[in-house]
């Protein structure tokens, strides 16, 4: 499992709420075994987490957009539309961004094997 949380410096910068969102990062988790993206963020209120969680296969396209001290990740989803992970520790999510494109990669080839990733 692989696992990209916000980044407390590109969330101050960066983020849409300055004030609260280094108190509540978004983050994601790919789950190979089972194929899903989880792209979660506890919400303004601090009483629960929203999670939106996406299969491999429902995936069109990843995009990384990098800034001075992280990252945000974009995917492209079929019926859902654009689903966005901001503020992200940039080392994490170039990680998970490569996970996503190796998977999107073996899924348009017809393969569907599953890889064992670290």
């Amino acid at each position: 499992m692989i696992k990209a949380t916000g980044s407390f410096l590109s969330n101050l910068f960066f983020g849409e709420v300055k004030m609260l969102d280094w108190l509540v990062p978004w983050s994601i988790t790919i789950d190979p075994q089972l194929e899903l993206v989880t792209i979660s963020k506890r919400n303004y209120y601090l009483i629960g987490v929203d999670h939106n969680v996406i299969p491999f296969r429902n995936i069109r396209q990843v995009l990384f957009n990098s800034h001075l001290f992280g990252a945000d990740i974009s995917l492209k989803v079929y019926g859902a539309g654009k689903v966005t992970a901001k503020c992200l520790k940039k080392s994490e999510a170039k990680k998970v961004y490569q996970l996503c494109l190796d998977e999107i990669t073996s899924n348009s080839k017809g393969s569907s094997k599953t890889r064992i990733y670290q």
